[in-house]
């Protein structure tokens, strides 16, 4: 989408940071939404609206581009189509703690995403093949998914009715639930999707603009993603169950950091594919262990309303991010070590707040302890 703004609709590159930064605002927004919806009228139901809207847009985008309507008329319905994946996300993550023990939690985060991954892989693969017959073709196939998932969520998924749960108490409606130990986790992975969002706008530029890499090629960096997520997800899980799931975000966040550095020095295509590989160990890392932290310190009946706030969050650095990209970009003038150093800046400092909010862990339960014992 980048590289079809820029080079195709012929919009400036400071401005396609601006679209996608616009692209997250709505996420931010409608995240919040989602969340609410999800813990009042039912995951269920929320997957429905998410999955409905998210097919209309992108079948409206479709026949926009073949009809050739206005340019700023197709960036609108694209920065819209964020109301339906923020409608779906928290309404997924929470139903994945519905169905699974606190035990089983972190595998079942697992699954979820190697299938999401699958399509990862499979996606840019088949955009890529269809990129050259016209990106109409690209937003009518996302169209026709996002009503597949919408017919597997009708037919499929039953409702545990634990978001009956939230509607107990005053009965006020809480948009935001504030907690110490998610604001620091979540500055956390602020940071995190910080750097890891780079991949939407400033990786497509750098490779394609820099590097001359063709750009019914650039999907094959990006299968790259989706292979590892499938291929890999499990081994690092497994391995990583017998540390602190604070550690594996640890890790991960050196893996971004270190990931996005060695693209600075990188020119060619495989090279380009090498340094996914290593962003997405990070991404396996980070990614489902984010999701059962936040479940396990969510208070019971507030699970979606946590997972909404985390993607609120995450939404944030994903609007920060093609815009703070694509800044490095022209102010650095594609000097790759200037703009990924300054990137994997951002990655040290997620691991000083994950440190952070390790410790605020250990202190909380030291003192659960020494009160429990005092009883």
């Amino acid at each position: 989408m980048a590289l079809f703004f820029q080079l195709d609709l012929h919009i400036p590159v400071y401005e396609v940071g601006i679209i996608f930064t616009l692209l997250s605002v709505g996420s931010i927004i409608f995240s919040l939404v989602g969340g609410v919806l999800a813990d009042s009228l039912g995951r269920k139901k929320t997957l429905l609206l998410g999955s409905g809207a998210g097919s209309a847009l992108y079948f409206a985008i479709a026949i926009g581009i073949l009809i050739r309507l206005p340019i700023p008329a197709i960036i609108a319905m694209f920065i819209l189509t964020s109301f339906g994946g923020a409608l779906v996300f928290p309404s997924a993550g929470a139903l994945i703690a519905d169905v699974t023990s606190i035990a089983d939690r972190s595998r079942g985060y697992v699954v979820y995403r190697i299938m999401a991954n699958l399509g990862w892989a499979i996606g840019p693969l088949t955009g890529s093949l269809i990129f050259n017959f016209g990106i109409f073709w690209i937003f009518l196939l996302v169209a026709v998914s996002s009503l597949i998932q919408g017919m597997v969520v009708l037919f499929f998924v039953r409702e545990r009715g634990t978001f009956r749960k939230s509607k107990m108490g005053s009965g006020r409606i809480q948009m935001i639930s504030f907690d110490r130990f998610l604001l620091v986790f979540s500055v956390g992975t602020f940071l995190v999707t910080l750097v890891s969002s780079q991949f939407s706008v400033t990786l497509p530029l750098y490779a394609g603009v820099r590097a001359a890499v063709p750009t019914d090629l650039i999907g094959y960096i990006y299968a790259v993603n989706g292979v590892v997520v499938v291929v890999g997800q499990y081994p690092i899980t497994n391995f990583m169950k017998r540390y602190p799931d604070i550690v594996s975000m640890i890790a991960g966040a050196l893996a971004y950091t270190v990931g996005y550095l060695l693209v600075g020095f990188s020119t060619t295509l495989p090279q380009f594919m090498g340094d996914m590989v290593i962003i997405t160990i990070g991404e396996n890392l980070t990614s489902p262990i984010m999701n059962t932290v936040v479940s396990r310190i969510a208070p019971e009946g507030r699970v979606a309303r946590y997972m909404g706030f985390l993607g609120m969050v995450n939404s944030t650095g994903r609007a920060l991010g093609p815009s703070v990209g694509a800044f490095f970009i022209a102010i650095y003038a594609y000097n790759g070590l200037r703009i990924w150093s300054s990137v994997g800046a951002f990655g040290l400092l997620s691991i000083i707040a994950f440190v952070a909010f390790a410790r605020m862990l250990s202190r909380s339960f030291a003192a659960d302890s020494a009160k429990a014992e005092g009883d």
